[in-house]
């Protein structure tokens, strides 16, 4: 009881500390030290395409290790980063299979003063960007492991805070996503791949005019005059995805 109060009182702490700063680089720096964690980064996978259309990245990862990181093409092989935005639940980075050449990745880290333990959240919001928000500790697992079990309720709302923070400094107070209800999404998604509202209807078991009606106000959000164009946009806003 003791340890749950402890770790209460020290996630509201960081959490208040956390929200008062003025980005997600500042955020992420208060995390690591509130935890004592070697490090922290916060990615966001997937952004709305904008003026703004590449891979958000804050890290507390020291710049040479990064440089490298991105020099040696290493994005291509981390494990991490791969099953990171595939996968829905947070996970130990030792149940990752690492190949041969994501070894050598991880021993190079390794030389760089990255610590031998971490655990990723993966966050998808409601419009279904993706984003993965890493923790690094220099601490064997037989340590590691309690210290996440303790902590790790409190580093899943800490990392959705993270992600809220992530929006606001990428777009301000206007996110260029409309808020599509689920229902509108699918059947944008259905309408992509050539259905009609009747297909529609039949596959998400509903009636034709309540299919009818979500492609309408799918439409009417994303200010589009005919769904032919509500379809592009929200493949280019990522909000749907028909493969």
């Amino acid at each position: 009881m003791e340890e749950q109060t402890w770790a209460k009182a020290l996630f509201e702490r960081a959490f208040m500390a956390i929200q008062h700063a003025p980005d997600v680089g500042a955020s992420i720096t208060v995390f690591r030290d509130a935890y004592d964690l070697s490090h922290v980064t916060y990615h966001m996978a997937q952004t709305i395409a904008s003026k703004i259309d590449a891979p958000f990245v804050r890290t507390t990862y020291p710049a040479t290790w990064v440089s490298r990181y991105l020099l040696q093409g290493y994005f291509n092989i981390d494990p991490v980063l791969i099953e990171g935005v595939n996968r829905s639940l947070p996970f130990f980075w030792n149940e990752l299979g690492a190949s041969p050449a994501a070894q050598r990745m991880f021993e190079d880290a390794a030389s760089h003063g990255l610590g031998a333990s971490g655990y990723s959240i993966p966050i998808v919001d409601r419009l279904g960007r993706r984003a993965l928000v890493s923790l690094n500790a220099d601490l064997k697992q037989e340590h590691w492991l309690p210290k996440v079990m303790v902590h790790r309720a409190h580093w899943l709302e800490i990392a959705h805070l993270l992600h809220s923070q992530a929006l606001i400094e990428l777009y301000g107070a206007d996110d260029p996503a409309p808020p599509l209800g689920r229902r509108e999404r699918e059947c944008l998604h259905w309408a992509a791949l050539g259905k009609e509202y009747k297909d529609i209807s039949v596959i998400l078991g509903i009636s034709d005019h309540t299919a009818r009606g979500y492609l309408k106000s799918a439409r009417f959000k994303l200010a589009c005059a005919n769904i032919p164009q509500a379809i592009a946009k929200a493949i280019k806003l990522r909000l749907i995805n028909p493969v």
